[in-house]
């Protein structure tokens, strides 16, 4: 009998749950989550656009140099100074190194004595030879000659041809150590490599310079009649880069000039550091208004290979697990993780499981639920 009373008061209790604000509140959050909603949509576009982004870069010059003295020795002359333009060959510093003068000699004196040696040696094989020869002739007559005199003259025929060989090898060495000091010095002479302006001077006459010295060059030389404007590219742009592309860029020191130039060369390997590609433009500079090591604002046209998607960028909603477009998939919401790319004004390009035509919620946020119903 009393179990017949519970199964009659459990109906009640349960309709009069349902009478119950928290009863009601659920029903009517229910209701709410199965009521289909009625959004602004768009669609995908495939475009292929090109942008400018700006990006720092830095004036270098055409050639740069450093140089050294490669002999020990003593400045007798410096010919140029700071800001000198100079032309290639042009001489810019005269050492003395009385050493090296006296080395020059002696190895000229050695090439005359080893000379002298060859002559003298190839007199002695003449005359042997002609002894030898002299000989053979003689011997034609029976018993005119002995044949151990024959044997004998051929012996140092033979002797004094080897040694006549002794001494052109010599004559050779000699004159080979007399290039090398000639060579040392010619290097007492310090010319310029290529034509340019002395940007550093750091030596003075009588001042003692020599070869392996640590410190600062005795003169640094530029040529800046073309600067090599690098940038270094964010691995995002690496492949964006067209060839010869066009690209301008402003200084700080002259901000209302706005100057040209055009890509030249680049690295086409990704620095493991900085995850950017060296990039350079080549800039005439004939004028001399830029300066090498000025630093300059860039503005790089970049550009897609191809075609890629775009969206509205309220139409991405990126959430703490995922970033996704909502696409309309008859009528129900369809979440659909993407990945993002370059933006375009209000356009951002994305990469996922779309393609160009596909209806999307335009202002698209988490609270879509995945797979409930939409009214366009």
């Amino acid at each position: 009998m009393k179990r017949m009373n519970y199964w009659l008061i459990l109906p009640a209790i349960a309709s009069l749950y349902a009478c119950t604000p928290a009863g009601s509140e659920n029903k009517k959050t229910e209701m709410k989550a199965a009521a289909p909603v009625k959004l602004e949509m768009t669609e995908v576009r495939e475009m292929q656009p090109s942008k400018n982004v700006t990006l720092p870069g830095e004036l270098l010059p055409w050639n740069r140099v450093n140089l050294y003295a490669k002999v020990k020795g003593f400045a007798s002359q410096v010919k140029v100074d700071r800001g000198t333009w100079v032309r290639k060959g042009q001489v810019l510093v005269q050492l003395d190194a009385p050493e090296v003068l006296s080395e020059v000699n002696q190895a000229q004196a050695q090439v005359q004595a080893q000379q002298a040696n060859l002559i003298q040696q190839q007199s002695k094989y003449r005359a042997s030879r002609l002894t030898y020869r002299r000989l053979v002739e003689t011997n034609r007559v029976e018993g005119a000659v002995s044949l151990n005199e024959i044997d004998q003259a051929q012996s140092k025929m033979d002797a004094d041809s080897a040694l006549v060989m002794v001494a052109q090898e010599s004559v050779q060495a000699a004159k080979a150590n007399l290039r090398s000091k000639q060579d040392l010095k010619q290097y007492l002479t310090i010319t310029a490599p290529f034509d340019g302006v002395i940007i550093e001077r750091n030596i003075s006459p009588g001042a003692l310079v020599g070869a392996g010295d640590a410190g600062k060059p005795l003169l640094v030389l530029e040529d800046t009649r073309t600067l090599r404007l690098t940038v270094a590219i964010p691995e995002a742009y690496a492949n964006q880069l067209s060839k010869k592309s066009p690209v301008e860029f402003m200084v700080n020191a002259i901000p209302e000039r706005i100057f040209k130039g055009s890509l030249a060369r680049s690295a086409e390997s990704l620095q493991q550091d900085k995850r950017s590609m060296m990039a350079e433009f080549d800039i005439p500079n004939a004028k001399g208004e830029l300066k090498a090591g000025m630093y300059a604002q860039v503005k790089l046209p970049v550009e897609r290979s191809q075609a890629t998607l775009f969206v509205p960028k309220s139409s991405v909603v990126t959430s703490s697990e995922k970033v996704f477009v909502i696409r309309l998939n008859g009528d129900k919401a369809q979440w659909v993780t993407v990945d993002t790319g370059n933006t375009l004004d209000s356009l951002i390009e994305v990469f996922g499981d779309v393609k160009a035509g596909d209806v999307l919620v335009k202002k698209a946020s988490e609270e879509v639920r995945d797979g409930q119903t939409i009214q366009k």
